[in-house]
């Protein structure tokens, strides 16, 4: 669960930084679904609680963020692996890369990506 602390829109999309109930952790979170889609996260607001799934765009690296591989899971048409990083959030990542469940890995992450929130999926991974 993520709870939004502001929102920063910009001409077609926008920044929302998100802070874990879990760990406190906040991430800047990008959402292109109004650009790439229906605009189906209109309804998230500031100061709410949502449960959402995080994308994450980054290179395998060996000086990165260290990562567990969790498992494979499928968020609409996109095979993904579920990550968890050492604060115990859980992000996922392109399943093109080939990585073993129960491994760890080291990312360079680029930025985060929005991709669901409360089961309500981003239209570019339908």
């Amino acid at each position: 669960m993520y709870k939004v602390i502001t929102i920063k829109n910009y001409e077609f999309t926008r920044d929302i930084i998100f802070e874990s109930k879990k760990s406190k952790q906040q991430y800047i979170v990008f959402d292109d679904s109004d650009l790439v889609g229906n605009d189906q996260f209109s309804f998230v607001r500031e100061q709410e609680i949502y449960d959402c799934k995080l994308g994450i765009l980054g290179e395998v690296t060996p000086s990165g963020k260290t990562f567990n591989v969790l498992s494979k899971e499928k968020i609409g048409k996109m095979n993904l692996l579920k990550i968890s990083n050492s604060d115990g959030d859980n992000f996922y990542l392109s399943a093109a890369t080939n990585l073993k469940i129960g491994s760890q890995i080291k990312l360079s992450i680029k930025r985060y990506d929005l991709l669901s929130v409360n089961n309500v999926i981003n239209d570019r991974t339908l």
